[in-house]
């Protein structure tokens, strides 16, 4: 694993294969455990901002983690589980208690919220997901400067770190 200072803001994890996919039916379309192991590692003792899908595939708390979903519905959700009406909402009650909270998907939350990222943890997954009906939205080049890149074992994974640009 190749370590990055850490920087206060909002960051983003998504694994993304080929033609921006990063869903199918509410799920995962691929099987990569050392992506969900860099998701736990990365996302361990923050917040984590998610939509209702996303939400909903997971289907559980994860320790050592407070997850803020975002969705217009009320549901009784376990312990460490909290709700948010809106993106900004789920933000500002993220940064309560995280300084480097991460945004996890899916796609309308990291459109609403890619301006505020200052640090995107990106796995390019190299497959192809014809059938996908999720996808990261496409980034401005100049936007972000790339600080660390390595192959996974699984020879399908590529582990990037981005910065936004005016963070150099």
């Amino acid at each position: 694993m190749i370590e990055v200072e850490p920087i206060d803001g909002l960051h983003l994890i998504v694994a993304v294969a080929r033609g921006g996919a990063i869903g199918r039916a509410g799920g995962l379309p691929w099987h990569a455990p050392e992506d969900l192991a860099h998701f736990k590692r990365t996302t361990l003792g923050h917040s984590v901002i998610m939509g209702s899908v996303t939400w909903a595939s997971i289907g559980r708390a994860l320790p050592g983690r407070r997850l803020v979903v975002v969705t217009s519905r009320t549901f009784e959700v376990p312990d460490g589980v909290v709700l948010a009406p809106d993106p900004r909402a789920a933000l500002a009650t993220a940064q309560q208690t995280d300084d480097a909270p991460v945004l996890a998907g899916g796609t309308a939350l990291y459109e609403a919220l890619l301006p505020d990222v200052v640090r995107i943890h990106r796995t390019d997954i190299d497959v192809d997901v014809p059938d996908a009906d999720a996808f990261f939205p496409a980034l401005a080049p100049e936007a972000w400067i790339e600080r660390t890149s390595r192959r996974g074992d699984d020879a399908r994974l590529t582990f990037r770190v981005l910065d936004r640009a005016l963070h150099r």
